[in-house]
């Protein structure tokens, strides 16, 4: 494939996809996941901005950039553009990049389905009556199906309550793992308390230093 003059490669279709599963991502995970050197990285994705792919944006002062597709980019890809960077959700979005990859690293056999995609497939996956989606899900090859929950903020005890009895009614799920700041972590096990399913994980456990606080 070519694009203005440009000759895109099986490896360039596979980091669009990446970066549109999620929306946007910025240098560091696009490193991470494909094995790139720095050089390597700014080098592709200039590539890719230059065919009129992908484009790049900054969003926070003092801080990098993140990737984008395009309208053109992101018919590479089975999912539309991020039309914008979602800043009220930005360091959550960004937290659920570094979890995904950190669990890719640690279950190779399992397949990710985004959240983009669950919303994409029309209805699929949504937990109880107000439509709850999960933040990912892991499918392992022997069928067994993870839903991922981010939980940076404590939600309040309605809302949680109402989408962990939405858990315990959606049988497609083995289990949920929440991955909580550290300072939630009590709250959330207690409104799960004697749901067996439901496995909660610390993001300093998982992450380690890669936590922002």
């Amino acid at each position: 494939m070519t694009t203005k003059g440009i000759q895109i490669t099986a490896r360039d279709v596979e980091i669009l996809k990446f970066i549109n599963d999620f929306g946007f991502c910025e240098l560091p995970q696009l490193l991470q996941r494909f094995g790139l050197s720095q050089a390597r990285g700014y080098q592709l994705c200039n590539r890719l901005i230059q065919a009129g792919l992908l484009e790049h944006e900054r969003v926070f002062y003092g801080r990098g950039g993140v990737y984008r597709l395009t309208k053109k980019g992101a018919g590479y890809t089975e999912l539309p553009p991020l039309k914008k960077i979602p800043l009220s959700t930005y360091r959550h979005d960004l937290t659920l990049i570094k979890v995904y990859l950190k669990f890719r690293e640690t279950y190779p056999e399992a397949v990710w389905i985004s959240e983009r995609t669950l919303k994409k497939d029309q209805g699929s996956q949504v937990i109880g009556k107000r439509g709850h989606v999960p933040d990912g899900i892991l499918v392992f090859p022997d069928g067994k199906q993870i839903a991922i929950e981010i939980e940076l903020a404590a939600k309040s005890k309605y809302r949680l309550g109402t989408i962990l009895k939405g858990y315990n009614k959606e049988f497609s799920f083995k289990e949920v793992w929440y991955c909580c700041l550290n300072k939630i972590e009590a709250y959330v096990r207690s409104q799960a308390a004697r749901m067996n399913f439901v496995k909660i994980y610390t993001l300093r456990d998982i992450l380690g230093s890669q936590v922002e606080s």
